[in-house]
């Protein structure tokens, strides 16, 4: 006798029932929740790192790499979710792919990778915090409804085969340490990191040819190539005094950088429009510690 399977895209074993069950406050409070995984939130938070350099804990170089570590996470979630095919759960209030997840992958790799460049506090408590985000919003996807569990399960295990792989080809991980980071980029790290992350992209948009995230992805990780093998090393090494006149100039170029990025991978439809910001400024966020400097030099 055979025993009938359920398909693949019909994944859940009882969670969603479950989600549906839970009081409107405490899906709220997931729906906050899970922006702790969001790509546009993660880009900024760590844009910040890398402009106020070892002040917040991670040196300049080490955010360089968890931002294209994230870039990385976004050419991996687009292209396998348009390999597997497999639809969100039918309560999901978001259209597209749910297998694997993307704010699963994405958190894994991102906070993961801070954790382990991060230069402040032991490393197995910023591994602890990283895990617990990470948990955090994989559950948050799915009590709010958007994900299955095997969803979210798909995208930490990929998430940390990945994060593992980069950092033991690359870096690799410090065998005595407690306080400083696990991993310590090079420039040329960094570099062949922003080429990995434009490969995986193209690679995504060969089944998946009109994701705008993969244009922003693509165009971020093109002019990262380009920037960082150019000026990288002085970005990193650069020096900001903290004024009113350094963090105006500095704070009005990321919002002015982000805001370009984010808001023409939401509203145009041009994938070659997007690519072309996306280039200009990933270019003009690595280079926002030199032109600061600067600026305060000559100011």
């Amino acid at each position: 006798m055979t025993v009938p399977v359920a398909p693949l895209a019909t994944r859940g074993i009882g969670e969603i029932a479950f989600a549906e069950s839970l009081p409107e406050v405490v899906t709220t409070v997931f729906w906050w929740l899970t922006h702790l995984g969001n790509p546009y939130l993660l880009l900024a938070c760590v844009a910040l790192a890398y402009l106020l350099g070892d002040r917040v804990g991670i040196s300049r170089r080490g955010a360089a790499f968890a931002l294209v570590l994230g870039l990385c996470a976004i050419g991996l979630t687009v292209g396998l979710k348009h390999l597997f095919g497999l639809p969100r759960p039918p309560i999901s209030y978001r259209d597209g792919l749910g297998f694997p997840s993307g704010h699963a992958l994405g958190s894994t790799a991102f906070w993961g990778g801070v954790a382990v460049l991060a230069n402040r506090g032991a490393w197995r408590q910023r591994l602890a915090v990283a895990a617990a985000v990470v948990v955090t919003v994989s559950l948050s996807r799915v009590l709010i409804g958007v994900h299955y569990i095997a969803d979210v399960v798909a995208g930490v295990a990929i998430g940390t085969a990945f994060l593992a792989a980069v950092f033991a080809l690359g870096p690799g991980f410090a065998t005595e340490t407690r306080d400083g980071p696990l991993a310590d980029p090079t420039h040329r790290h960094v570099t062949a990191l922003f080429g990995l992350a434009l490969v995986l992209g193209l690679g995504a948009l060969l089944v998946a040819p009109g994701e705008s995230e993969l244009f922003l992805g693509v165009g971020t990780a093109a002019g990262g190539v380009v920037a960082w093998h150019r000026f990288g090393e002085r970005a990193a090494t650069a020096t900001i005094e903290l004024t009113g006149r350094t963090l105006a100039v500095g704070g009005g170029g990321l919002l002015v950088a982000l805001g370009a990025m984010s808001g023409v991978a939401e509203f145009v439809e041009s994938g070659l429009l997007i690519v072309v910001v996306a280039v200009v400024g990933g270019v003009c966020l690595l280079a926002l510690p030199l032109a600061v400097a600067r600026g305060a030099t000559v100011g």
